[in-house]
Protein backbone atom coordinates (compact mmCIF):
# COMPACT_ATOMS: atom_id res chain seq x y z
CA UNK A 1 0.00 0.00 0.00
CA UNK A 2 1.92 2.55 -1.11
CA UNK A 3 0.44 6.16 0.61
CA UNK A 4 1.54 9.38 1.90
CA UNK A 5 -0.83 12.40 4.05
CA UNK A 6 -3.46 9.23 4.56
CA UNK A 7 -3.92 10.30 7.89
CA UNK A 8 -8.22 10.82 7.23
CA UNK A 9 -7.91 7.06 5.40
CA UNK A 10 -5.26 5.00 6.31
CA UNK A 11 -6.52 3.26 10.08
CA UNK A 12 -10.04 2.21 8.34
CA UNK A 13 -8.14 1.03 5.06
CA UNK A 14 -5.48 -0.79 7.22
CA UNK A 15 -8.35 -2.58 9.50
CA UNK A 16 -10.24 -3.72 6.78
CA UNK A 17 -7.53 -5.40 5.29
CA UNK A 18 -6.59 -7.13 8.84
CA UNK A 19 -10.40 -7.88 8.75
CA UNK A 20 -9.93 -9.89 5.77
CA UNK A 21 -11.77 -13.29 5.78
CA UNK A 22 -8.80 -15.35 5.32
CA UNK A 23 -5.71 -16.43 7.13
CA UNK A 24 -4.76 -14.18 9.81
CA UNK A 25 -0.74 -15.79 9.38
CA UNK A 26 -0.94 -15.14 5.54
CA UNK A 27 -1.59 -11.85 5.98
CA UNK A 28 1.66 -10.00 5.46
CA UNK A 29 0.47 -5.48 5.27
CA UNK A 30 3.77 -3.53 3.80
CA UNK A 31 2.58 0.30 4.05
CA UNK A 32 5.00 2.33 1.71
CA UNK A 33 4.85 5.67 3.41
CA UNK A 34 6.18 8.46 0.98
CA UNK A 35 7.57 10.76 3.86
CA UNK A 36 4.17 11.79 5.08
CA UNK A 37 4.19 14.92 6.92
CA UNK A 38 1.08 14.39 8.87
CA UNK A 39 0.04 11.65 11.48
CA UNK A 40 -0.05 8.79 8.77
CA UNK A 41 3.15 7.37 9.86
CA UNK A 42 1.82 7.28 13.77
CA UNK A 43 -1.00 5.49 12.57
CA UNK A 44 0.47 2.47 10.78
CA UNK A 45 3.18 2.25 13.40
CA UNK A 46 0.59 2.34 16.22
CA UNK A 47 -1.53 -0.63 14.42
CA UNK A 48 1.10 -2.52 13.51
CA UNK A 49 2.44 -2.62 17.60
CA UNK A 50 -1.58 -3.66 18.38
CA UNK A 51 -1.32 -6.83 15.62
CA UNK A 52 2.39 -7.62 17.02
CA UNK A 53 0.63 -7.71 20.64
CA UNK A 54 -2.57 -9.60 19.37
CA UNK A 55 -0.06 -12.30 17.95
CA UNK A 56 -2.56 -12.90 14.92
CA UNK A 57 0.37 -13.87 12.72
CA UNK A 58 -0.74 -10.98 10.70
CA UNK A 59 2.24 -8.41 10.78
CA UNK A 60 2.28 -4.83 9.64
CA UNK A 61 5.56 -3.20 8.45
CA UNK A 62 6.13 0.68 7.27
CA UNK A 63 8.11 0.67 4.51
CA UNK A 64 10.26 4.06 3.71
CA UNK A 65 9.39 5.39 0.23
CA UNK A 66 11.94 8.64 0.30
CA UNK A 67 11.38 9.51 -3.83
CA UNK A 68 7.31 10.24 -2.14
CA UNK A 69 5.83 8.73 -5.48
CA UNK A 70 3.57 5.50 -5.98
CA UNK A 71 6.01 3.22 -8.15
CA UNK A 72 8.90 3.80 -6.20
CA UNK A 73 6.78 2.63 -3.23
CA UNK A 74 5.02 -0.20 -4.94
CA UNK A 75 8.34 -1.25 -5.74
CA UNK A 76 9.97 -1.24 -2.59
CA UNK A 77 7.37 -3.02 -1.19
CA UNK A 78 7.24 -5.39 -3.43
CA UNK A 79 10.78 -6.05 -3.01
CA UNK A 80 9.99 -6.84 0.81
CA UNK A 81 6.70 -9.18 0.03
CA UNK A 82 7.21 -12.82 0.38
CA UNK A 83 3.67 -14.32 -0.58
CA UNK A 84 3.11 -16.20 -3.42
CA UNK A 85 0.32 -13.96 -4.14
CA UNK A 86 0.64 -10.01 -3.50
CA UNK A 87 -2.04 -7.51 -3.24
CA UNK A 88 -1.67 -3.78 -4.77
CA UNK A 89 -3.68 -1.39 -2.57
CA UNK A 90 -3.89 2.47 -2.24
CA UNK A 91 -4.70 4.59 -0.04
CA UNK A 92 -8.19 5.61 -0.26
CA UNK A 93 -9.01 2.15 -0.99
CA UNK A 94 -11.16 -0.42 1.91
CA UNK A 95 -12.02 -3.45 1.33
CA UNK A 96 -15.09 -5.77 1.77
CA UNK A 97 -14.24 -8.63 3.80
CA UNK A 98 -14.56 -11.40 1.38
CA UNK A 99 -12.19 -9.41 -1.10
CA UNK A 100 -8.88 -11.56 -0.86
CA UNK A 101 -10.71 -14.83 -0.19
CA UNK A 102 -13.00 -14.18 -3.56
CA UNK A 103 -10.26 -12.99 -5.93
CA UNK A 104 -7.75 -15.49 -4.77
CA UNK A 105 -10.18 -18.57 -5.33
CA UNK A 106 -10.60 -17.01 -9.28
CA UNK A 107 -7.17 -16.78 -9.38
CA UNK A 108 -5.91 -20.26 -8.39
CA UNK A 109 -8.91 -21.73 -10.47
CA UNK A 110 -8.67 -19.56 -13.59
CA UNK A 111 -4.91 -19.54 -14.15
CA UNK A 112 -5.66 -15.75 -15.03
CA UNK A 113 -2.16 -13.72 -13.75
CA UNK A 114 -4.28 -11.53 -12.07
CA UNK A 115 -8.10 -10.75 -10.12
CA UNK A 116 -9.95 -7.64 -9.00
CA UNK A 117 -13.26 -6.21 -8.05
CA UNK A 118 -14.70 -3.34 -9.67
CA UNK A 119 -15.16 0.11 -7.42
CA UNK A 120 -17.57 1.66 -5.51
CA UNK A 121 -16.70 5.40 -5.27
CA UNK A 122 -17.89 6.99 -2.43
CA UNK A 123 -17.64 11.07 -1.59
CA UNK A 124 -18.56 13.25 1.38
CA UNK A 125 -20.09 16.35 1.25
CA UNK A 126 -22.39 17.72 -1.78
CA UNK A 127 -19.26 17.76 -3.86
CA UNK A 128 -17.84 14.74 -2.99
CA UNK A 129 -21.28 12.65 -3.31
CA UNK A 130 -21.05 14.70 -7.04
CA UNK A 131 -17.61 13.05 -7.68
CA UNK A 132 -18.88 9.89 -6.85
CA UNK A 133 -21.39 9.85 -8.57
CA UNK A 134 -19.89 10.95 -11.85
CA UNK A 135 -16.96 8.96 -11.75
CA UNK A 136 -19.38 5.51 -11.61
CA UNK A 137 -21.67 6.88 -14.39
CA UNK A 138 -20.20 6.17 -18.52
CA UNK A 139 -21.30 10.31 -18.27
CA UNK A 140 -18.72 11.14 -16.11
CA UNK A 141 -15.89 8.71 -17.00
CA UNK A 142 -17.11 6.30 -20.01
CA UNK A 143 -16.89 2.88 -20.47
CA UNK A 144 -14.08 2.30 -17.86
CA UNK A 145 -15.33 -1.38 -17.33
CA UNK A 146 -13.75 -1.61 -13.25
CA UNK A 147 -15.90 1.73 -12.31
CA UNK A 148 -18.68 1.56 -13.84
CA UNK A 149 -19.74 -2.23 -14.24
CA UNK A 150 -23.17 -4.06 -12.93
CA UNK A 151 -22.90 -5.55 -9.72
CA UNK A 152 -23.27 -9.11 -11.08
CA UNK A 153 -22.28 -11.41 -13.94
CA UNK A 154 -19.27 -13.65 -14.53
CA UNK A 155 -15.54 -12.77 -14.15
CA UNK A 156 -14.37 -11.08 -17.39
CA UNK A 157 -11.43 -10.00 -19.01
CA UNK A 158 -10.41 -6.64 -19.20
CA UNK A 159 -7.20 -4.64 -19.79
CA UNK A 160 -6.51 -2.88 -16.65
CA UNK A 161 -7.62 -3.87 -13.38
CA UNK A 162 -7.19 -1.70 -10.01
CA UNK A 163 -6.48 -2.92 -6.76
CA UNK A 164 -4.97 -6.18 -7.87
CA UNK A 165 -4.50 -9.73 -6.58
CA UNK A 166 -1.51 -10.78 -8.73
CA UNK A 167 0.52 -13.64 -9.00
CA UNK A 168 4.11 -13.18 -7.27
CA UNK A 169 5.61 -14.40 -10.77
CA UNK A 170 4.13 -12.04 -12.82
CA UNK A 171 6.48 -9.22 -11.79
CA UNK A 172 9.32 -12.05 -12.54
CA UNK A 173 7.88 -12.11 -15.68
CA UNK A 174 7.63 -8.25 -16.80
CA UNK A 175 9.28 -6.56 -14.25
CA UNK A 176 8.10 -3.74 -11.43
CA UNK A 177 6.67 -0.78 -11.62
CA UNK A 178 8.13 1.87 -13.87
CA UNK A 179 9.68 4.78 -11.60
CA UNK A 180 8.97 7.47 -14.46
CA UNK A 181 5.72 6.77 -14.39
CA UNK A 182 4.60 9.25 -11.48
CA UNK A 183 0.97 8.78 -12.45
CA UNK A 184 -0.59 5.88 -14.77
CA UNK A 185 1.95 3.87 -13.78
CA UNK A 186 -0.92 0.59 -12.83
CA UNK A 187 -2.57 1.04 -16.39
CA UNK A 188 1.69 0.81 -17.76
CA UNK A 189 2.33 -1.78 -15.58
CA UNK A 190 -1.06 -3.94 -16.41
CA UNK A 191 -0.15 -2.89 -20.08
CA UNK A 192 2.91 -4.25 -20.06
CA UNK A 193 1.49 -8.03 -18.05
CA UNK A 194 -1.35 -7.72 -21.69
CA UNK A 195 2.16 -7.70 -24.42
CA UNK A 196 3.07 -10.28 -21.65
CA UNK A 197 0.17 -12.77 -23.19
CA UNK A 198 -0.97 -12.41 -19.16
CA UNK A 199 -4.77 -12.43 -18.46
CA UNK A 200 -6.40 -9.92 -15.74
CA UNK A 201 -10.37 -10.93 -14.86
CA UNK A 202 -12.59 -8.58 -13.39
CA UNK A 203 -15.19 -9.49 -10.56
CA UNK A 204 -17.95 -7.38 -11.12
CA UNK A 205 -19.94 -8.36 -7.94
CA UNK A 206 -17.37 -7.32 -5.94
CA UNK A 207 -16.41 -4.22 -5.13
CA UNK A 208 -13.66 -2.25 -3.08
CA UNK A 209 -14.50 1.40 -1.99
CA UNK A 210 -13.02 4.29 -3.35
CA UNK A 211 -12.90 7.64 -1.22
CA UNK A 212 -12.68 10.78 -4.20
CA UNK A 213 -11.67 13.66 -4.25
CA UNK A 214 -13.63 16.16 -2.28
CA UNK A 215 -13.26 19.48 -3.73
CA UNK A 216 -13.44 20.66 -7.25
CA UNK A 217 -10.00 21.90 -7.48
CA UNK A 218 -8.50 18.22 -6.37
CA UNK A 219 -10.41 16.28 -8.91
CA UNK A 220 -9.23 18.82 -11.79
CA UNK A 221 -6.11 18.84 -10.44
CA UNK A 222 -6.37 14.62 -10.27
CA UNK A 223 -7.32 14.55 -13.65
CA UNK A 224 -5.10 16.97 -14.81
CA UNK A 225 -2.15 14.41 -14.25
CA UNK A 226 -3.91 11.74 -15.19
CA UNK A 227 -4.40 13.60 -18.67
CA UNK A 228 -0.40 14.32 -18.86
CA UNK A 229 0.78 10.77 -17.55
CA UNK A 230 -1.48 9.27 -20.12
CA UNK A 231 -0.50 11.21 -22.84
CA UNK A 232 3.47 10.56 -22.06
CA UNK A 233 2.32 6.77 -21.96
CA UNK A 234 0.60 7.25 -25.63
CA UNK A 235 3.90 8.55 -26.63
CA UNK A 236 5.24 5.20 -25.68
CA UNK A 237 2.59 2.78 -26.52
CA UNK A 238 0.72 4.02 -29.46
CA UNK A 239 -0.95 1.34 -30.05
CA UNK A 240 -2.31 0.84 -26.32
CA UNK A 241 -4.76 3.77 -27.51
CA UNK A 242 -8.69 3.12 -26.58
CA UNK A 243 -11.86 4.53 -27.68
CA UNK A 244 -12.63 5.85 -23.98
CA UNK A 245 -9.14 7.20 -24.27
CA UNK A 246 -9.57 9.50 -27.15
CA UNK A 247 -12.92 11.55 -26.53
CA UNK A 248 -12.16 13.89 -23.95
CA UNK A 249 -8.54 14.98 -25.79
CA UNK A 250 -10.24 14.95 -29.43
CA UNK A 251 -13.51 16.97 -28.04
CA UNK A 252 -11.05 19.31 -26.25
CA UNK A 253 -9.00 20.12 -29.24
CA UNK A 254 -12.55 20.06 -31.75
CA UNK A 255 -13.74 22.88 -29.31
CA UNK A 256 -10.27 24.82 -29.08
CA UNK A 257 -10.11 24.50 -32.76
CA UNK A 258 -13.24 25.93 -33.58
CA UNK A 259 -12.73 29.01 -31.63
CA UNK A 260 -9.43 29.26 -32.54
CA UNK A 261 -10.99 29.41 -36.05
CA UNK A 262 -13.97 31.74 -35.22
CA UNK A 263 -11.33 34.35 -34.35
CA UNK A 264 -9.82 34.69 -37.62
CA UNK A 265 -12.78 33.47 -39.98
CA UNK A 266 -15.88 34.95 -37.28
CA UNK A 267 -18.18 32.82 -40.13
CA UNK A 268 -17.27 29.80 -38.90
CA UNK A 269 -18.64 30.88 -35.42
CA UNK A 270 -21.77 28.29 -35.81
CA UNK A 271 -19.32 25.13 -35.87
CA UNK A 272 -18.27 26.93 -32.41
CA UNK A 273 -21.29 27.08 -31.36
CA UNK A 274 -22.31 23.57 -32.03
CA UNK A 275 -19.53 21.67 -30.35
CA UNK A 276 -20.47 23.40 -27.29
CA UNK A 277 -24.43 23.22 -27.62
CA UNK A 278 -23.28 19.64 -27.77
CA UNK A 279 -21.22 19.45 -25.18
CA UNK A 280 -24.07 21.13 -23.32
CA UNK A 281 -26.68 18.54 -24.51
CA UNK A 282 -24.49 15.66 -23.25
CA UNK A 283 -24.15 17.66 -19.79
CA UNK A 284 -27.98 18.02 -19.57
CA UNK A 285 -28.39 14.80 -20.66
CA UNK A 286 -26.13 13.25 -18.00
CA UNK A 287 -27.95 15.58 -14.83
CA UNK A 288 -31.79 14.45 -16.42
CA UNK A 289 -30.57 10.90 -16.32
CA UNK A 290 -29.42 11.09 -12.22
CA UNK A 291 -32.57 12.94 -11.96
CA UNK A 292 -34.59 10.51 -13.32
CA UNK A 293 -32.53 7.93 -10.40
CA UNK A 294 -34.06 10.65 -8.05
CA UNK A 295 -29.80 11.72 -7.28
CA UNK A 296 -31.86 15.58 -7.27
CA UNK A 297 -28.41 15.68 -4.56
CA UNK A 298 -26.06 15.73 -6.51
CA UNK A 299 -27.39 17.39 -10.24
CA UNK A 300 -26.57 20.99 -9.27
CA UNK A 301 -22.65 19.98 -8.74
CA UNK A 302 -22.74 17.99 -11.93
CA UNK A 303 -21.79 20.08 -14.73
CA UNK A 304 -18.74 21.40 -12.80
CA UNK A 305 -17.75 17.58 -11.88
CA UNK A 306 -17.71 16.67 -15.52
CA UNK A 307 -15.84 19.73 -17.11
CA UNK A 308 -13.13 18.72 -14.11
CA UNK A 309 -13.26 15.38 -15.52
CA UNK A 310 -13.46 15.30 -19.20
CA UNK A 311 -11.39 19.14 -19.53
CA UNK A 312 -8.85 18.72 -16.91
CA UNK A 313 -7.98 14.74 -18.72
CA UNK A 314 -8.01 15.85 -22.09
CA UNK A 315 -5.96 19.15 -22.25
CA UNK A 316 -3.69 16.70 -19.64
CA UNK A 317 -3.23 14.49 -22.76
CA UNK A 318 -2.42 17.12 -25.04
CA UNK A 319 0.34 18.53 -22.72
CA UNK A 320 1.93 14.88 -22.02
CA UNK A 321 2.08 14.19 -26.04
CA UNK A 322 4.39 17.17 -26.00
CA UNK A 323 6.75 16.16 -23.57
CA UNK A 324 9.36 13.22 -23.53
CA UNK A 325 8.49 9.85 -23.93
CA UNK A 326 8.59 8.04 -20.92
CA UNK A 327 11.58 5.42 -20.94
CA UNK A 328 11.01 2.08 -20.25
CA UNK A 329 10.78 0.47 -16.66
CA UNK A 330 14.13 -1.31 -15.83
CA UNK A 331 14.25 -4.87 -15.85
CA UNK A 332 13.58 -6.39 -12.38
CA UNK A 333 16.29 -8.20 -10.78
CA UNK A 334 14.73 -10.86 -7.94
CA UNK A 335 14.68 -8.87 -4.59
CA UNK A 336 17.15 -12.31 -2.92
CA UNK A 337 19.44 -11.55 -5.64
CA UNK A 338 19.50 -8.00 -4.82
CA UNK A 339 19.87 -8.09 -1.82
CA UNK A 340 22.97 -10.86 -1.88
CA UNK A 341 24.72 -8.10 -4.43
CA UNK A 342 24.05 -5.74 -1.39
CA UNK A 343 25.07 -8.21 1.19
CA UNK A 344 22.04 -8.71 2.86
CA UNK A 345 21.39 -12.26 2.46
CA UNK A 346 18.05 -13.80 1.39
CA UNK A 347 14.81 -12.21 2.21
Amino acid sequence: MPVRNEERFIARNLEAVLAQEYPPHRLEVLVADGRSDDRTREIVERIAARVAREGSGATVTLVDNPERIMPTGTNAALRRARGDVVVLLGGHAELPRDYLARCVDVLLASGADGVSGAIESVGSGPVGRAIAAAMSSPFGIGNSGFRTASADGAPVEVDTIPFPVFRRDVFERVGLYNPAMVRHQDYEFNYRVRRAGGRMLLLPGLRAVYHVRGSLPALWRQYWQYGVWKGRFLRRHPQSLRFRHLVPPAFVLGVAGALALALVAPATWPLAAALGGAYLAFVALGMAAFAARGRWDVVPWLPAVMVCLQFGYGLGVWLGLALPRVPDAPPWTPARAADAARGEGGN
